[in-house]
Order: structure tokens, then C-alpha cells, then sequence
């Protein structure tokens, strides 16, 4: 079967590589797959993608099971071979000096030592998609090796996983008060999602205060999940009889709030408005408050 070779931008995807094992009339065998992912929480499905005339699709076909195996970044030796040969051409996992395979819990397909992840599947569909075959497993026994990172492939090399990059976000420390009043909205939420709207008269912002509590902040509010995060807005404005005009598109602030050793991320969307009165509202000046000085 001749392969086309990938363009240039197919090359730029980045994947992780699995190992698939598969038990069938002619023993185990053992195929690499770039194409390898976890496509439900409850139950653990896990889809794979194999061309169509692979010597481990025929005994899956078989057998209605496999393994899969995420390589770790020690294992590029096995990955290399794995894909490199088929199951027609050499017993892979007979290679004593590159692939260490132990029993599965579950299936006869054996398990592959050494990996950041093993899971044993069991088939509940099989499509054929484009060039490849779609099949998806479900995960009766699964397991993972902390002490084991997993190996990167991007443009036909391998890579190991950095340094983790942290999200772009604002630092900004606040006094006790403050903290515990975003963490109390937060609800021990990661991130607390919240929208509001900035209205600004010369140096000074306007502000409501908060229902029971001293804070004093810019219009905003907490959507609940699914809704429509602007309409919401408007109606919360309403309800709080704020006659303002929604101006342009809204922005995205991220920022931390810091409270000696604790933290708190924000994501809030914000609008610019504009109020009919300026007499009718509280206003504090930007400065005198490290949050207000960057909405």
C-alpha cells in the first residue's frame, strides 16, 4: 500500500504516541498509534485510529479487546520499532532487549511496562473514518505511573514535556477583606467566572456596594452555567435599576488576587457603559482601589 507522505501543515499537529496491543490467532502484537484519545470521563472511552489492513485491527476484529499503552519519553526505542514494523513481518514483542510486557489484569493482550498510562479496553464501536478505522474502547482496568512523563511527537521527532507555562494573569494583592469576599463568591470554584461593567467619569469609576458586605465594587455578577453570560448582565443591571448602555465589545480581564499565601483567579468579562446620571451613583477615583485601578 503506498502511503501519501503529509504536507507540510499536517506535520505541526502535536500528539502524544500510544502503544496498541492486541492478542490475536498469530500471538500479541504490538503497533504504535499517534492517534490516540480519551473521548469520555464515565465510562473511560478511549478512541484509536489504525489503518485498515494492520495486522492488530484484524485481531481486535477477533477478539473485541486491546490495550492501550502511553508511551513515556524513555521509550522512544519501542515506539520507533512498534511503528516501524508490522506484526506480519516480526513477532515485536519477542524483541527481549527493547519491549518488557507484563499480564493484564483483564484482557490477554499484554500489558506494556515502563508507560505513563495502561489501559486494558474492551470494543464497543468500530467506524471507518477517512483513511484510518475509528475504534473505541472501553476501559475496564486502567492505571498510570506518576514517576513516568509522557513522550511528545511533533514533525516526525520526539520531545519531552517542559516546563509548565503558567496562564498570563495580573497579580494583585488585596487586604483580607477583599479576598475573602471573591473567595466567598468563588464558592470554591478554581477560577471564579464573572461579568460586570466599567463606567468612568474623568478620574473616577462608578461603583454599587455589595449586598452584605462593605465591598464596593463595579456592577457585577456571577452567571450560572450555560447561560448567557451578557444577557444575564442586562438583566442583573435591571434588576438593580442601573439604566446603563452596554458600549462596544466586551474585554477579557484575568488577574490573581493575593492574600499573603493564597490566591485567587478571576476571569471577568467586562463592558464598558455609560449611565444617563452621574448625580445618582457612587464613585470612588481609580486609584484608591487595586482592582479598580485596572478595570
Amino acid at each position: 500500500m503506498t502511503r501519501k507522505l503529509p504536507g507540510k501543515a499536517e506535520r505541526y499537529f502535536t500528539t502524544g504516541i500510544s502503544m496498541i496491543t492486541s492478542h490475536g490467532p498469530n500471538g500479541s502484537n504490538v503497533m504504535a498509534a499517534e492517534w490516540v484519545m480519551q473521548i469520555s470521563y464515565n465510562p473511560i472511552l478511549i478512541a484509536i485510529f489504525i489503518h485498515k489492513g494492520s495486522q492488530t485491527l484484524k485481531n481486535i476484529e477477533k477478539t473485541k479487546e486491546f490495550g492501550v499503552n502511553v508511551a513515556s519519553e524513555k521509550q522512544t526505542s519501542q515506539v520507533s520499532v512498534a511503528g516501524g514494523y508490522s506484526g506480519s513481518e516480526i513477532d515485536k514483542l519477542q524483541i527481549k532487549n527493547l519491549f518488557n510486557t507484563v499480564k493484564s489484569k483483564k484482557i490477554r493482550a499484554p500489558s506494556i511496562s515502563g508507560c505513563t498510562i495502561n489501559a486494558e479496553c474492551i470494543l464497543v464501536k468500530k467506524e471507518k473514518t477517512g483513511d484510518h478505522v475509528m475504534l473505541v474502547g472501553k476501559a475496564i482496568h486502567i492505571q498510570h505511573d506518576e514517576s513516568q512523563s509522557p513522550l511528545i511527537y511533533h514533525r516526525n521527532r520526539y520531545f519531552q514535556i517542559g516546563h509548565a507555562i503558567e496562564p498570563q494573569r495580573e497579580e494583585i494583592p488585596v487586604d483580607r477583606e477583599t479576598f475573602e469576599f471573591f473567595t466567598n463568591l468563588a464558592q470554591k470554584r478554581f477560577v471564579l467566572k464573572c461579568i460586570g461593567v466599567t463606567v468612568k467619569s474623568k478620574n473616577k469609576i462608578l461603583v454599587v456596594k455589595q449586598p452584605n458586605s462593605f465591598m464596593q465594587t463595579i456592577p457585577l455578577c456571577i452567571p450560572p452555567s450555560g447561560k448567557n453570560h451578557t444577557r444575564y448582565l442586562e438583566k442583573f443591571l435591571k434588576k438593580m435599576k442601573l439604566d446603563f448602555e452596554l458600549c462596544q465589545e466586551p474585554i477579557m480581564k484575568r488577574f490573581v488576587l493575593k492574600y499573603e499565601k493564597n490566591s485567587q483567579r478571576i476571569n471577568m468579562i467586562q463592558y464598558n457603559g455609560k449611565t444617563k446620571s452621574d448625580k445618582e451613583h457612587l464613585w470612588k477615583p481609580v486609584n484608591s482601589d487595586p482592582i479598580l485601578s485596572i478595570l
